[in-house]
């Protein structure tokens, strides 16, 4: 059994040459807005009813986060969802225009639209979009990439068997950022909530899954991947109900 799991992973992991053109991808576009001052009202009305003209569909639907903690408190991040490669052709003018005449007078572009392809390798469960995200910005040195995502594998494996309800989905970057980073979101709607009560530790079930001591050496090679500054960045954001 250990051994058909290693297999998973090994494939799992070498899987990072497919381009945005592989037809079997699902992608993910992000955009970061912050709102001018005095106009958060102004924005979070004006990007409701644009949300509400052209992104409630299969295909176009966008999900808005607001960033709590980090240096970026307070900016919007928005999450288009759901893309195939087929979704970059389609003709998206008639929203963009609305956007630049009704919504961008009130909020100023933080950076500039990233791709991202979807690790469904990595997913925990299938519900919909939490109310609250932990995202945390992994940067992997050059060639590094198999330690950190066998990581995220084996954690995930152990997070399921703990805690049924979790949340969690991983993107890699496409075009528009860094390279070498795995991001990596998980979710949870209350901060009160509680977890299954557990007559093992997490150590002992990761270490019954994966083999003797597993756990600390894959803690040991994780943090020798990680880049010496900011390898990683965690932040908590808020879902915008609008």
């Amino acid at each position: 059994m250990k051994s058909k799991i290693l297999i998973l992973v090994a494939l799992f992991v070498t899987t990072i040459g497919f381009s945005q053109n592989n037809p079997n991808n699902t992608y993910m576009t992000t955009f970061v807005y912050k709102a001018k001052d005095g106009m958060v009202d102004k924005f979070e009305k004006a990007a409701d009813k644009k949300t509400k003209m052209f992104n409630k569909e299969d295909g176009s639907i966008i999900h808005t986060y607001k960033v709590l903690t980090g240096d970026n408190m307070g900016v919007y991040e928005r999450y288009l969802v759901g893309q195939s490669n087929k979704s970059y052709d389609l003709d998206r003018s008639d929203e963009l225009e609305y956007w630049e005449k009704n919504v961008s007078p009130y909020a100023d572009p933080v950076g500039g639209q990233q791709r991202w392809m979807w690790e469904e390798w990595a997913q925990i469960g299938d519900q919909a979009p939490p109310k609250y995200l932990t995202k945390t910005i992994i940067r992997f040195k050059p060639g590094m990439r198999d330690h950190i995502s066998r990581f995220i594998y084996r954690t995930g494996k152990v997070l399921e068997k703990r805690n049924p309800s979790a949340f969690r989905r991983v993107f890699s970057p496409v075009s528009g950022g860094d390279m070498n980073i795995l991001v990596v979101f998980s979710g949870f709607d209350k901060y009160g909530r509680e977890w299954s009560n557990m007559d093992s530790t997490w150590e002992e079930d990761y270490n019954e899954m994966f083999g003797w001591e597993q756990q600390s050496n894959d803690e040991m090679m994780r943090d020798k991947s990680l880049r010496e500054w900011n390898g990683r960045v965690r932040t908590t954001l808020e879902r915008v109900d609008f």
